[in-house]
């Protein structure tokens, strides 16, 4: 059977049957589906399951709940309608419901994963931002024109304790990559974005000073008129 349409069946529906139309492979897939069931093999060798049932808050970007959203495997776009960011282990959870009544949890490889929309939030491969990372990981990405901004983020477990038995996850933790001329940025402060514009750094001080708040409580749309500033001035 083949590896790659067994692995798309299981993982999403693609946006033709979203849209209601039907083929006899879909129908056979189907079929196929409800006669063996998934092989975990094929979605990168395990199924999802959470690391610690009882702690305080979760490890997902912004709701442990399911989201719909799109996954685009080698640059095509698939409909799926529950998926979960956990940002602790950096892994793309999806549950695909088998038109019988059972489903699938399961993490989507990140070796065939291009990038991933959840809400308005879009998430790229980390390793299609930043040359030389082996890492698993994703970005999201603010803002793309000659400057590219991206934000990774991430959430940890703490230590368990006498009132928190089970640990507490930390808030979010956010690191930017700026892509400049073929150089990639890490940044962390202010003082970090500000170098990267050696030739307009007073002027984009300036621009932060007036029309920003401190650097932890910019929003993302605040973000993105920086970065149009910013692009101006290149």
């Amino acid at each position: 059977m083949d590896y790659c349409v067994l692995l798309l069946t299981i993982m999403v529906w693609p946006l033709a049957n979203t849209m209601g139309q039907s083929t006899a492979l879909d129908e056979f897939l189907a079929c196929v589906e409800q006669q063996y069931g998934p092989d975990d093999q094929l979605i990168n060798g395990r199924p999802y399951q959470p690391v610690n049932l009882k702690p305080e808050g979760h490890p997902y970007f912004h709701t442990d709940a399911w989201q719909p959203g799109m996954v685009y495997l080698g640059g095509r776009p698939y409909a799926a309608s529950k998926l979960k960011y956990d940002l602790e282990r950096q892994q793309l959870a999806i549950q695909y419901d088998r038109p019988n009544g059972t489903y699938q949890k399961a993490v989507v490889s990140p070796l065939l994963l291009d990038s991933f929309r959840i809400g308005a939030h879009r998430f790229v491969n980390q390793r299609l931002v930043l040359p030389g990372t082996e890492a698993p990981g994703y970005l999201e990405k603010i803002f793309e024109a000659e400057l590219g901004f991206y934000r990774y983020q991430q959430k940890v477990l703490t230590a368990p304790s006498s009132s928190k038995p089970y640990g507490k996850y930390t808030g979010l933790k956010d690191d930017f990559y700026l892509l400049k001329e073929g150089q990639v940025h890490h940044i962390t402060k202010r003082k970090d974005f500000l170098s990267a514009f050696p030739a307009h750094k007073s002027q984009v001080r300036k621009y932060m000073k007036q029309q920003l708040p401190g650097w932890k409580k910019i929003t993302d749309a605040q973000f993105v008129q920086l970065l149009k500033f910013c692009h101006a001035k290149l």
